[in-house]
């Protein structure tokens, strides 16, 4: 059994079938049931554990490494000898059966392992906001009047939750976040340390002089359900109305976005990201790190930005994989970017022929 200092609860692998029946991801079981221990990768599984093995390779690291139940690609089962020193599972979709096996069997209870009971005596929660008996609030946390909680929220040390927050079923918010007041949580949101939620964004005006006025900010922040929101994310509140991040978006750690920003569902922001104002991102938009986009621009469904694209206009009319500055479809990009490792090359070429041109016309 690997050594690991997060610990499960040992089950049975039939328990899996149980739990993932609805799934329609397992295909297949091959020998009994056997008691799991732990869930452990696939370089440092041994007896005890389960293991997952998406590629020919991994599974004969299992036949070296003998953990006692392997979940395996189903397209991998003509590779099975039969004398495998393990149980098998033959899914559809390994990185999937992971995810909600971990979910199941492996995930941390936060609500559990607070060691100081169900609300710790340095927390100040206001008389107006009602707890329910399933919520747990940890050491420092601060609770405004009119909260409203679901059932079996976590607070963790030092989150401030100001007035009239709404918070829906299952939501844990790790030590340090700020959840702003009027704003709203979907069910099953994961919020990462230091994130802040309906911060007064960058609202100003500019008079004659260039002398800066507040415009204040006076809207709110919704947030869908299953939505996951990296450490350290801004997330303005909106100037007036709502800035939106629609279900099962999920975040990395330091992205920005601006006030009325609506992310799409099941889009991907990874770290870096800023958005500006106003922008209206489509569904399963994926910004991957540093992308930077204008104030007003609206992105289709489907689009893809990669290579610390920047979007500086309104000029993305389909679905499809961009990248860099200025923004390219990702054909020409990556054919520019060849041309790019060139330049001093062909600018000396250049250089030749026009002195060449200029003996010939002198001649």
């Amino acid at each position: 059994m690997s050594s690991t200092p997060f610990s499960i609860k040992p089950f049975q692998s039939e328990e899996i079938q149980k739990a993932l029946g609805d799934k329609e991801l397992i295909v297949e079981s091959i020998g009994g049931s056997v008691e799991i221990k732990n869930i452990a990768p696939i370089d440092t599984c041994g007896p005890g554990d389960l293991a997952f093995a998406d590629k020919e390779k991994f599974l004969k690291t299992a036949v070296e490494r003998k953990p006692s139940c392997l979940v395996l690609n189903a397209e991998l089962k003509d590779k099975l000898t039969g004398s495998e020193p393990f149980s098998v599972i033959l899914v559809k979709n390994v990185g999937l059966a992971h995810s909600w096996i971990r979910q199941r069997f492996g995930d941390v209870d936060f609500g559990a392992t607070q060691d100081w009971g169900r609300i710790h005596p340095s927390a100040i929660i206001h008389p107006d906001t009602r707890v329910p008996e399933s919520v747990v609030v940890g050491p420092g946390a601060i609770v405004g009047p009119r909260v409203q909680f679901g059932e079996r929220c976590v607070v963790m040390a030092g989150v401030v939750v100001e007035r009239d927050a709404v918070l829906g079923d299952d939501c844990v918010l790790h030590p340090g976040v700020v959840l702003g007041w009027g704003c709203i949580l979907g069910d099953r949101c994961i919020i990462r340390s230091g994130t802040i939620i309906g911060s007064e964004g960058f609202g100003f005006a500019q008079d004659e002089n260039r002398s800066h006025h507040r415009i204040p900010q006076t809207g709110i922040v919704r947030i869908g359900k299953d939505v996951v929101l990296g450490a350290n994310n801004c997330i303005d509140r909106a100037t007036y109305g709502e800035t939106v991040i629609h279900d099962n978006v999920i975040s990395d750690n330091l992205c920005h976005l601006a006030h009325n920003v609506d992310i799409g569902e099941k889009s991907i922001l990874v770290a870096m990201t800023g958005i500006a104002g106003s922008t209206k991102l489509g569904k399963r938009v994926i910004c991957s790190g540093q992308t930077g986009i204008l104030d007003h621009i609206t992105i289709p469904d489907d689009t893809v930005l990669v290579g610390r694209a920047a979007v500086l206009s309104d000029n993305i009319k389909k679905s499809g994989v961009y990248a860099g500055s200025p923004l390219q479809p990702i054909a020409d990009y990556q054919k520019n970017s060849v041309h790019i490792k060139n330049l001093d090359k062909m600018r000396k070429e250049v250089k030749a022929l026009q002195k060449r041109i200029e003996q010939l016309e002198g001649s």
